[in-house]
């Protein structure tokens, strides 16, 4: 539910159709605040939603997944809905702890955004530490410094969205769950419980792939999430 530059790749991998995308609150083009509830950025995903066209179809990855989540119990009514390795706290391993987002926004509070940055993508997106130097290298490392501090909003998302099976057996338009075979296994369980709850729902497992194939194999997730959104 994000839109930085590389996410380019995948909208060209869905031809003919209108996609609306928007910069999550501290991102991109959109502007910020001090503190943080989730509650805000659900409000931004109402708003940002009740300005479009319906019917909608929704696709949203990672902790906008959740968001997304968050946005249908509230009332969203969506066509269609792809959902890509939303995270369940309660499987995680290791679990996330209740600091960790206090100490990301303390680092970047004091300038430190490069440590910021490193600290949630080692303990809030289990990158091994020896991988950190090699993704300080590429691309998207300059990027991510702008937007730093939203790494504990992610934390904050995950850690504290409410599952509840009687809320999501409400939810009855079609879904798509994606996994990839390269996630973690608590990851890779955590999607089957969401797709297991959801009452009209099917579970893809996309294969070499693993948390961010929109970067990596934008041309198979695009396939998937096309062929869905055709049936």
């Amino acid at each position: 539910m994000m839109m930085q530059p590389a996410w380019a790749r995948l909208m060209a991998q869905l031809p003919g159709r209108t996609v609306y995308t928007y910069d999550r609150r501290g991102r991109g083009e959109s502007t910020n605040r001090s503190g943080y509830d989730v509650r805000w950025e659900v409000d931004d995903l109402l708003a940002f939603t009740s300005a479009l066209p319906q019917p909608l179809d929704v696709f949203g990855h990672s902790s906008g997944a959740l968001l997304a989540l968050h946005a249908l119990a509230r009332g969203v009514k969506v066509r269609r809905l792809v959902l890509y390795e939303p995270p369940l706290a309660s499987v995680r391993e290791p679990k996330l702890t209740e600091d960790l987002p206090g100490r990301i926004f303390g680092l970047v509070d004091r300038g430190e955004r490069d440590e910021a940055l490193s600290m949630f993508m080692q303990h809030g997106m289990w990158v091994p530490e020896e991988d950190i130097a090699r993704l300080r290298q590429g691309p998207r490392w300059q990027e991510q410094l702008g937007y730093a501090e939203t790494g504990g909003y992610d934390i904050t998302i995950t850690r504290t969205y409410p599952f509840d099976r009687a809320v999501l057996v409400r939810l009855t338009m079609p879904a798509l769950l994606l996994c990839g075979d390269q996630s973690p296994e608590w990851m890779q369980r955590g999607v089957r419980i969401f797709a297991e709850a959801l009452p009209n729902c099917r579970l893809e497992v996309l294969e070499g792939q693993g948390h961010n194939a929109q970067f990596t194999d934008p041309a198979t997730l695009g396939g998937r999430v096309t062929a869905f959104l055709n049936e």
